[in-house]
């Protein structure tokens, strides 16, 4: 009896957050392999949130032993989809206008999805938006997304107070630029195309690089630096394409889709 009248307060102790004695400061490499996780991490959203999906996210993609997609999505896929797009506004993958164009599209598809008292049912057809059977509200992925939520509707607070462009956008590019770099070193081994070499591709690549400096002070200069990238990431785009159409191994889907994103992004 004693131990449970005492459960409240050994509920409360074993719930208290551990003390931090000191926080660490990531390393540059530590960084720089964290953003790429999750610039790869945002592409899945990129290939999969489209018209067919309504703007939900599926559930997963099986790639082995074939290509499977679950088109399904729940409560807990929608609130992450949401706060993972600010994410990538955040990132400078994206930019604010994409952003807000994302979010009202997958919110305006929720606002239509069949519920219960307020709650979204926990598994949903991204095709046609059903209810799939058995239905029920799981108090788990309700929590999810309410928390979610919250922390969208803060950053969306956020978002119209911060300037409409900053240095995260040059970081942006290079995450994509560092990836068409890390799909190069693939293609490298393959036998070299006819018509350009991966020579020049990594020039190119390099040249816009070189562009991604500290962003300029002043509205001109920044205009003018934003041509000359948008210059650079035209070039890379046609030079990527050529390169890729000569080679016929998996590093030829990886050097297209990434030279997109540094075109995309610029």
């Amino acid at each position: 009896v004693l131990l449970w009248m005492s459960s409240p307060v050994l509920a409360w102790w074993i719930s208290v957050p551990p003390k931090i004695t000191k926080s660490r400061v990531l390393s540059s490499g530590q960084t720089r392999s964290l953003r790429l996780i999750a610039r790869r991490t945002w592409r899945f959203f990129e290939t999969f949130v489209d018209e067919r999906s309504h703007g939900l996210p599926l559930d997963n993609f099986q790639e082995d032993p074939e290509p499977v997609e679950a088109r399904r999505t729940s409560p807990t896929n929608l609130g992450l989809y949401l706060l993972g797009t600010v994410a990538a506004r955040d990132f400078g993958w994206i930019g604010t206008l994409e952003m807000v164009e994302r979010l009202e599209v997958t919110l305006r598809t929720m606002s239509g999805l069949r519920r219960v008292r307020g709650h979204f049912l926990n598994w949903y057809d991204t095709g046609d938006l059903r209810p799939l059977l058995p239905m029920y509200v799981s108090t788990v992925d309700s929590g999810n997304l309410g928390g979610y939520l919250i922390a969208l509707a803060q950053a969306c607070r956020e978002h119209v107070h911060r300037p409409v462009a900053g240095p995260e956008f040059l970081q942006g590019i290079g995450d994509a630029l560092s990836l068409l770099t890390d799909a190069m070193r693939g293609a490298e081994s393959s036998p070299r195309a006819q018509t350009v070499t991966a020579a020049q591709l990594r020039e190119a690549a390099e040249a816009t690089a070189a562009a991604l400096q500290m962003l300029p002070a002043t509205i001109p200069e920044q205009l003018h630096r934003l041509h000359e990238l948008e210059s650079r990431a035209d070039d890379l785009l046609d030079i990527a394409r050529t390169f890729a159409s000569e080679i016929h191994d998996d590093s030829r889907t990886e050097i297209l889709t990434w030279a997109s994103a540094v075109h995309d992004c610029v």
